[in-house]
Order: C-alpha cells, then sequence, then structure tokens
C-alpha cells in the first residue's frame, strides 16, 4: 500500500479507538479488546499505539471491576476476578499482526525460558508452552475463519491456531458480507464432519 493510504488507516484506527474506548459496553466492563499484533513496531505512529493500548488495558480493567461487582452482588464473595474475560465479549484486533512472526516469537520466547534453566529441555516439545506464549494464547483456536473477497488462503493469519479450524471461503467482498452470508457460512460450518487428526 502507498504510505499515504497507510498513514489514512493508522489515523481511522486511532480515532475508531477513541470512539470505542468511550464506548457504553466498554466502560461497562461488556467488551474486552485485546490486540494481537506487534504495536512496538516503529512503523506504528504513536498516537495510534496509544489509543490501542488505552483501549486495551482499560477495557481488561473494566471487565475485571464488572466481575467483582457482580461476584459481590450474587455473594460470591472471594473475588478472584482471574477469569473476568470469559464473562465479556472478547474483541480481537489484528493490527500488525503475523503469524509467522507470533510463531518465531513465542518459539524465541519459549527457548529463552529453557536457556535460561526456568524450564527442561523438554518444554521444547510441549505445545502448550509454545501457545501460551503466542498472541493469541488468551482465545480460544477457532473452529471457522470465514475468508472473503474470493481469496483461497490463509495469508499469514492464525496459522498456528487454525490447524484445525474449518476454512470458508466467499466471493462476496468484505463490506457486503451481511447477516445472510453469515448464516449461510454458518449452515456450511454445521453440515462439517469436524476431524481432529494427530500431531
Amino acid at each position: 500500500r502507498p504510505p499515504s493510504e497507510i498513514s489514512t488507516l493508522f489515523q481511522i484506527i486511532q480515532r475508531m479507538a477513541t470512539r470505542y474506548r468511550n464506548h457504553d459496553a466498554v466502560k461497562n466492563g461488556k467488551i474486552r479488546i485485546q490486540v494481537l499484533g506487534d504495536l512496538d513496531d516503529d512503523r506504528i505512529p504513536e498516537g495510534t499505539r496509544r489509543e490501542l493500548r488505552r483501549l486495551e488495558s482499560e477495557s481488561e480493567e473494566n471487565c475485571r471491576r464488572r466481575t467483582i461487582m457482580e461476584k459481590e452482588e450474587n455473594g460470591d464473595g472471594d473475588g478472584d476476578d482471574s477469569h473476568h474475560h470469559h464473562r465479556a465479549l472478547t474483541i480481537c484486533l489484528a493490527i500488525n499482526y503475523g503469524g509467522r512472526a507470533d510463531i518465531l516469537r513465542a518459539a524465541k520466547n519459549l527457548a529463552q525460558s529453557v536457556a535460561n534453566g526456568e524450564l527442561p529441555i523438554e518444554a521444547l516439545d510441549d505445545e502448550a508452552e509454545l501457545s501460551r506464549r503466542m498472541r493469541t494464547s488468551k482465545m480460544p483456536d477457532p473452529d471457522l475463519i470465514v475468508r472473503t473477497g474470493g481469496e483461497r488462503r490463509l495469508s499469514n493469519f492464525l496459522l498456528w491456531d487454525a490447524a484445525y479450524a474449518e476454512l470458508y471461503f466467499s466471493d462476496v467482498l468484505w463490506p457486503d458480507f451481511d447477516e445472510g452470508e453469515l448464516e449461510e457460512a454458518l449452515v456450511w460450518y454445521g453440515k462439517r464432519k469436524r476431524r481432529f487428526g494427530g500431531r
């Protein structure tokens, strides 16, 4: 993409992050935002980076507060809020995200933990150890991935996580992918026989 287009896209992302941070659903802890990509990249404007991080952290904190209040109201009492993200809709924003880069980053992190003596060498064979180091570690593996616009590839998206996902391809462009198109995808998915092979 030309630099002017990239600059415009980041301006839009920054404005939308500010707007959603002030949305009632986010402020009331009903929606948690998770940014999957690398926000430390120098190519991301500082204002955009700042707003995305604020949106992510404030939505997380609002969900945590909501869970504590609900537990107190229901007399659950112990105040444990470790699962607060399960009580809210989580929206993942893949901004400056790449599946290969995520796998490499997680693998480096795991190898460093082994080299530092924090984990035994056998940890390198443990998929769970790698998975918990991925940027997607807080979300479940997808059951269905919908690719619009006539493309027939994953394009470096959720490569690790998509191992057993069903892939649905639609010729409809994303802006035109409406409720009816989603219903078609779900009907298609409902007819699939899920198979989970070995490693």
